[in-house]
């Protein structure tokens, strides 16, 4: 019968069962003490009986960390590792309904320790990482500006049609042999550093079949414009727009998330994004939008993720995103 007894207190019994289980009670004294000791220990857990709310961005950076495993193992099919078999001691249910109350207090008190110390190390970690971060947009902007002033222009990534998606701007720069060896396409926020393999020569020559599960990879946390399309419908590259000093135009940024989700990036828990100017300057921007006119930098006017319609309209795609 002391079986039954959490289902008792909850409820869960059938109407037979639940007048045996009083039967024994009456007749057990024992038993009501026991019974006590597992009400307590359900006290202790009813004090967190809602439902707990999911962290910031839990699917959003869940879908990251799965593209990022996809990018990083390439063309091996990862074997994720198989759960232990159980063994005589994990299938016996030796300790009595008191003992597991206990440990499920000492339980509750330790996740509450744990949850205490993991906020305070984020708050701590936070600054670091977005100084990081900007560190490492500054190295991007290095060899955007070597580019710059070799060609004449930013990285054109509308002459890679038809692999013409954003994230074609971290090969480029490494096929012109002006990014350094130390940028990392994955922001110090996620993880650590990480350089893309694949040549501009290679994707160049791969089927659309074979580009389209690589192209998330290629710039993995970071945006870059996709530039802007005129009223005739003529698209323009990055920094073509005569109406916007290099110091107002965003030429990169942490990625945002998913399309169709309207939140700040992932890298940095959802508290925003840092933004780099195609003068070199950097902003960490709280929310999406830049300037009087309320833009979303990772939308353009018709709020989708394409190119800007018109030189004010200002869009950084993620690495899979065309203009």
């Amino acid at each position: 019968m002391e079986e039954n007894f959490v289902g008792y207190l909850l409820d869960a019994l059938d109407e037979r069962t639940k007048l045996q289980v009083e039967a024994y009670l009456e007749e057990r004294p024992d038993a009501c003490a026991k019974l006590a000791l597992v009400k307590q220990g359900l006290n202790v857990l009813e004090a967190d009986l809602d439902a707990p709310m999911p962290p910031p961005l839990l699917a959003e950076r869940t879908l990251a960390r799965v593209a990022e495993h996809v990018c990083t193992s390439g063309d091996r099919i990862a074997e994720l590792p198989k759960a232990p078999p159980a063994t005589p001691a994990m299938l016996r249910g030796s300790r009595s309904w008191w003992r597991r109350a206990d440990v499920m207090v000492a339980a509750v008190l330790l996740l509450t320790v744990t949850g205490i110390s993991v906020v305070v190390l984020q708050r701590m970690q936070g600054p670091a990482m977005i100084a990081e971060c900007k560190n490492n947009l500054r190295e991007f902007f290095g060899g955007l500006e070597a580019y710059r002033e070799r060609t004449g222009h930013f990285p054109d990534i509308v002459k890679e049609a038809p692999h013409d998606v954003a994230g074609m701007v971290v090969p480029i720069l490494a096929e012109a042999g002006v990014l350094p060896s130390s940028t990392s396409i994955r922001c110090p926020a996620v993880g650590a550093p990480l350089s893309c393999d694949l040549t501009l020569a290679k994707l160049r020559d791969m089927s659309d079949s074979d580009f389209r599960p690589r192209s998330p990879c290629l710039s993995m946390c970071y945006a870059y414009s996709l530039g802007y399309r005129d009223e005739n419908g003529v698209w323009h590259a990055p920094g073509d727009a005569q109406e916007n000093s290099l110091s107002q135009l965003p030429i990169m940024a942490d990625r945002p998330p998913s399309e169709g989700i309207i939140k700040n990036s992932v890298n940095h828990g959802g508290t925003g994004q840092n933004v780099l100017f195609a003068d070199g300057h950097l902003l960490f921007l709280p929310g999406r939008t830049l300037g009087n006119e309320d833009d979303d930098i990772f939308l353009n006017t018709n709020n989708r993720v394409a190119a800007g319609l018109g030189a004010r309209d200002i869009v950084l795609g993620y690495s899979a995103a065309r203009p």
